[in-house]
Formats: C-alpha cells, sequence, structure tokens
C-alpha cells in the first residue's frame, strides 16, 4: 500500500551540500523561498498512514527502509510536506523530525522524480 506520493517539482542549490552529509530536507511547494534553497521541493501529498519503522521510501529509482521515525515526523509531512532524511541507518530518532533510513547509496534526485513511501509487507 501507497501511503504517500509525490512529485519532484525543484531541487535546491544547497541540496548536494546536505546530501553529502548524508541529509534530505523535503518540503512541499508552499515552503518560503529561504527554505526551499536547502530542500527538495515537491507536489505535497496526502498521508494515507503514519510512517513506521519497516515501510520502504522510494526516491527515483533508489530504495531505502525506514529504520526510525521522529516523534512530530508524521505530522509535519501530512501537514507541510516537510521531512528530514538522514540516511545513516539509526534505529532511534535523532531528532523529532526525522526519518532515518537504510539503503545502498545515496539518492540523485531529478525534477519530475517521484517520492513514494509504501508500507512494509
Amino acid at each position: 500500500m501507497d501511503k504517500y506520493k509525490a512529485k519532484v517539482l525543484s531541487i535546491g542549490e544547497m541540496v548536494q551540500d546536505l546530501l553529502e552529509q548524508g541529509i534530505v530536507v523535503l518540503f512541499d511547494s508552499t515552503a518560503p523561498k529561504e527554505l526551499q534553497e536547502i530542500a527538495v521541493v515537491h507536489t505535497g501529498g496526502t498521508l494515507m498512514a503514519d510512517v513506521a519503522q519497516g515501510d520502504s521510501i522510494i526516491l527515483g529509482d533508489s530504495a531505502y527502509t525506514v529504520t526510525a521515525v521522529g516523534e512530530i515526523a508524521n505530522k509535519n509531512l501530512k501537514i507541510i510536506g516537510h521531512v528530514c532524511l538522514k540516511f545513516d541507518a539509526r534505529s532511534s530518532p535523532e531528532l523529532p523530525g526525522d526519518i532515518h533510513l537504510k539503503g545502498e547509496q545515496l539518492p540523485q534526485f531529478a525534477v519530475g522524480d517521484v517520492i513514494t513511501i509504501k508500507a512494509a509487507v
């Protein structure tokens, strides 16, 4: 089951710097311009069910497993399409708005890519 689906609209000029640190910031298109500079900006979507440990997040052609979800990550994703993805496979969240992921490599983003969150099987 797809829990969330959105399309990448733009990639902020500082996204690559954050990605090199294993971090991706997502925001929907309502984010202020200064936040869009650090974010992968997307169309936004409807969060059908909370993101949970074991779910999959597909970013373009790359798939990742959710290892931890911060206490306000689902609320932020639902309201403003915002979450901080950290590619460090932590088993407990570092910050309340974080979703931690495990995967083979860091994602590469392109405008038009689809961001999908799928329920664990």
